[in-house]
């Protein structure tokens, strides 16, 4: 797609670039119009036509065609596939979610785009690394003690203070199942 951007995909970042897309189709420059109608051709109905005919009949394109063009550019077959894998709930287990729902906004963690630059931050400046959605963060033992966390719990030394990549997985599960009977886990998420 030619955006350079390496973070997580979001349904309003879908939704602007179905805009950009649209209003590209449409510009004055032939440049950004044909790259446009060569993108829209990802859709059945202008497949099999040449850009020229896909730019004169630019007029019958919709948003919801834009949308569907974003979401084959990501993989999924129809916008509402993208949809629903973007807005995918957790299965049950730990939801970090839920850490942010208990008013810990006074605490600054550390946020990541990949697992490798959480990992870079929790080996070099510790805390505790999470996942959250289609980002990382690492939080300080205050933050856990605030949410009613054990931060001491050896479990958490036995797994690296790592839940992504965690080095004894049978610590995790111990750590989980407190986490969950503490109310952090996924099925108490209304909504999503």
């Amino acid at each position: 797609m030619g955006t350079g951007s390496t973070s997580p995909l979001t349904l309003h970042e879908c939704k602007v670039r179905a805009s950009l897309l649209l209003k590209d189709l449409e510009s004055p420059d032939s440049t950004r119009s044909l790259r446009a109608a060569e993108r829209m051709r990802a859709l059945p109905f202008f497949a099999g036509l040449s850009l020229g005919e896909v730019l004169s009949r630019r007029d019958t394109v919709k948003h919801k065609h834009g949308l569907t063009v974003i979401a084959r550019e990501a993989g999924h077959a129809t916008w509402t596939q993208l949809k629903q894998a973007l807005e995918a709930v957790p299965p049950p287990g730990l939801d970090t979610r839920v850490f942010f729902q208990k008013g810990q906004s006074v605490f600054l963690n550390r946020w990541c785009a990949t697992y490798e630059e959480a990992a870079a931050s929790l080996a070099a400046q510790g805390g505790f690394l999470f996942p959250f959605r289609r980002q990382y963060f690492v939080c300080e033992a205050g933050f856990l003690r605030a949410l009613g966390i054990d931060a001491k719990d050896p479990d958490w030394e036995r797994m690296g203070h790592d839940w992504v990549r965690p080095r004894d997985s049978a610590a995790k599960a111990r750590l989980e199942a407190k986490l969950v009977a503490l109310g952090y886990g996924g099925q108490h998420v209304a909504g999503g």
